[in-house]
């Protein structure tokens, strides 16, 4: 509780990025995360979980993959684990650019083309995701305003001053490119 965090809207960019992929018509959609346990990642997959259940698509577990990290090779696990299932997911909402890009990869590999076959939205929205072929879709963190409030909060707390919150979450945006 004594501990300053400056974050992003997690939850809200989760259903977000699901809300776009339903809006094209998905009704497959699956969640490739990264850690677990971590509150981003949950924050994001209970984004993703609330979008379904809104637009009255059932939570499919098998449409939910925790990669244990939030890099490429989460990506490219899950997408392989998807690609035993029956019935293939239509579009995947990557926990990070860094997940998507590992899909995107083996997406390729693998004949499966974006968007065209599978949809695929990230999140970070960094500038990895803005140059991959195709371009992907992602929900961007305001990072640079998070750093802002970061110093803010450590310069107010080193005056003595006393914060109004703890916890302060920034809102994410959706940037629709290519993979979508």
């Amino acid at each position: 509780a004594d501990v300053v965090s400056i974050g992003a809207t997690n939850w809200a960019g989760g259903k977000a990025a699901t809300e776009h992929l339903l809006e094209l018509g998905h009704r497959r959609i699956a969640y490739i995360g990264g850690i677990e346990k971590a509150e981003c990642n949950q924050a994001r997959l209970h984004g993703y979980m609330a979008a379904l259940m809104a637009h009255g698509v059932p939570v499919d577990p098998q449409y939910i993959y925790s990669g244990g990290r939030f890099r490429r090779e989460s990506g490219v696990k899950g997408l392989k684990a998807l690609l035993e299932l029956d019935k293939l997911p239509t579009a995947i909402f990557a926990g990070s650019d860094t997940i998507a890009l590992g899909i995107l990869g083996e997406a390729g590999r693998h004949g499966i083309r974006v968007p065209e076959d599978l949809s695929l939205i990230g999140f970070d929205g960094t500038n990895q995701g803005e140059e991959s072929v195709p371009s992907l879709s992602s929900v961007a963190q305001p990072l640079e305003e998070m750093g802002r409030a970061a110093l803010r909060s450590v310069l107010r707390q080193a005056r003595g001053e006393v914060l109004d919150s703890h916890r302060v979450e920034l809102a994410t945006h959706l940037i629709v490119r290519d993979s979508t």
